[in-house]
């Protein structure tokens, strides 16, 4: 009796043993943003900007995005999280930037938590300029804002129209 106490203890020993060594770890993927630095042209306060910045995983691991971390609560990130972007697939990190609360030039950095292949976090950065409804005389950017109302795109727009420039 003895014997089969020991016999039992040993096989539950190696199946937690075993379980215990079935910890898969993540790998690190590579990754190709596209215009990481983007400079919008201005936008009247109280617009709100949806903002589309396009990842390429050029690796063979797939990439997880953890954690989206943003340096104003006015730049809401969409969609949930984790992202996954298969290897070599592209995926899309979609944020709304509500300008209610901003006026002059505005520089916001966004920061993205994963499995990178250089570092744990990459920036993203954008900025622009918020100008106030102009009440009395029309300035050079209501100007250009009612000339574009009909052809209105959002800030990244799947047409291939870009509503911003890199350096």
């Amino acid at each position: 009796m003895k014997k089969t106490h020991v016999r039992y203890f040993l096989t539950l020993l190696s199946l937690i043993l075993i379980a215990a060594s079935c910890h898969k770890q993540l790998k690190p993927a590579t990754v190709l943003v596209t215009d990481p630095v983007r400079h919008y042209y201005p936008v009247i306060q109280g617009d709100m900007m949806e903002i589309r910045f396009q990842m390429e995983n050029t690796s063979k691991n797939p990439l997880f995005i953890q954690e989206i971390q943003t340096t104003c609560g006015c730049i809401i990130p969409q969609g949930e999280l984790p992202i996954v972007v298969l290897p070599e697939k592209t995926g899309y990190i979609n944020l709304v930037f509500n300008t209610i609360k901003n006026t002059g030039y505005v520089k916001h950095v966004v920061y993205c938590y994963g499995n990178f292949a250089d570092s744990t976090c990459i920036e993203l950065n954008f900025d622009t300029n918020v100008v106030p409804m102009a009440d009395y005389i029309r300035d050079y950017e209501q100007l250009w804002y009612e000339q574009n109302a009909k052809n209105v795109h959002p800030a990244d727009a799947e047409d291939g129209q870009k509503g911003y420039y890199t350096d």
